[in-house]
C-alpha cells in the first residue's frame, strides 16, 4: 500500500512594523521597474535599456478578528480625525521554514481596504499597498 504524505501549514510568514501578522491567508506583490527601451534613429532594436522609477504594488488577504480594531488597530491607518497623518509601515516576507527574507519594505503605506462578511463565515479584510524601495533576499543578505 502506498504512503501519502500530505505537509499543511504556512509556507511564509507576514511582518507588519515587525510584528507577526498572524491572520494573512494570502500576499500578492508586482514589482515594476519601469525599465523602457532607448532608439537610435531608425533603429529597429533599442540601443540600450534605461531603469526608471520603481513602483512595488501588492495586496495582502486576511481576516479580521473581532475586537482586534481592524487596520487601525494595527497601527497601518490612522483614525479619520487624523487622516493626513497616515504612517508609513514595514513588510517583511519571510519564508517560514529557512526564515529567508523574500521581500522587505521598509516604507509602505495602505492604500485601500476591502471587507468581505458573509453571514455564517469568516469576516475577510484585505488591503492593498505601495511601497518604496524592494529588498530581496539577496539584497539582505
Amino acid at each position: 500500500m502506498a504512503q501519502s504524505l500530505v505537509m499543511a501549514g504556512a509556507h511564509i510568514n507576514l511582518y507588519i512594523n515587525n510584528v507577526l501578522y498572524k491572520i494573512v491567508q494570502s500576499v500578492s506583490f508586482t514589482v515594476d521597474y519601469a525599465e523602457t527601451p532607448i532608439y537610435g534613429i531608425d533603429a529597429s532594436y533599442p540601443q540600450e535599456i534605461a531603469p526608471g522609477k520603481i513602483m512595488v504594488t501588492g495586496n495582502v488577504s486576511g481576516m479580521r478578528i473581532k475586537q482586534s480594531g481592524g487596520l487601525q488597530g494595527s497601527n497601518m491607518r490612522p483614525l479619520f480625525s487624523d487622516f493626513a497623518a497616515s504612517p508609513y509601515i514595514s513588510i517583511r516576507i519571510t519564508d517560514a521554514q529557512s526564515k529567508e527574507d523574500i521581500l522587505y519594505i521598509p516604507n509602505a503605506k495602505v492604500t485601500r481596504e476591502s471587507h468581505t462578511i458573509g453571514t455564517k463565515a469568516t469576516y475577510k479584510l484585505n488591503f492593498d499597498f505601495i511601497g518604496q524601495i524592494p529588498y530581496f533576499a539577496l539584497d539582505r543578505s
